[in-house]
């Protein structure tokens, strides 16, 4: 087989939608495709040309987040084998238009791109709790030696 896209129906649209993906050998389980969580490796991938290898590098920061109206793996698909961008359940089937463009309205997402900044907030986050926690210590500590020096004078008859 030559690589080329392929498509599953997706079972929790009743099988009106579709998921498309790139393959070598015709299965999903050795394919690339996107989704909610980005670029999507299955097995052994695909076998693409370098130009195919170099827009697949380049889509998350090229076209944004997944969306499944504006964004697809439909899209993606036909990207990465032609350099456009096209969906036919979005573009040209309206049931799917207009399903995909309500949907796309609630849709969590969070790709690639969008993972890098969250990333970055987490880590962020994580290294002020850090500071925070040991700032608290400190002055627990300080206020645990001032206590010490108080009873250790008491004792001693200095104060």
């Amino acid at each position: 087989m030559t690589t080329s896209i392929y498509s599953l129906p997706i079972e929790s649209t009743l099988r009106i939608a579709r998921h498309y993906f790139i393959s070598s050998d015709g299965t999903f389980n050795n394919s690339i495709g996107w989704g909610a969580n980005g670029i999507e490796y299955n097995g052994n991938g695909a076998k693409l040309t370098p130009e195919q290898q170099k827009r697949v590098k380049e889509y998350p920061e090229k076209f944004g987040c997944y969306n499944i109206y504006s964004n697809n793996c439909e899209m993606f698909a036909w990207y990465i084998m032609t350099g456009r961008r096209y969906s036919g359940q979005t573009q040209v089937n309206s049931h799917t238009q207009i399903g995909a463009s309500v949907i796309s309205l609630v849709q969590p997402v969070l790709t690639v791109r969008g993972m890098k900044y969250v990333q970055l907030e987490q880590a962020i986050v994580r290294k002020l709790n850090e500071d925070l926690e040991a700032a608290f210590k400190s002055k627990l500590e300080a206020e645990q030696a001032m206590r010490d020096e108080f009873w250790e004078k008491r004792d001693a008859g200095l104060i």
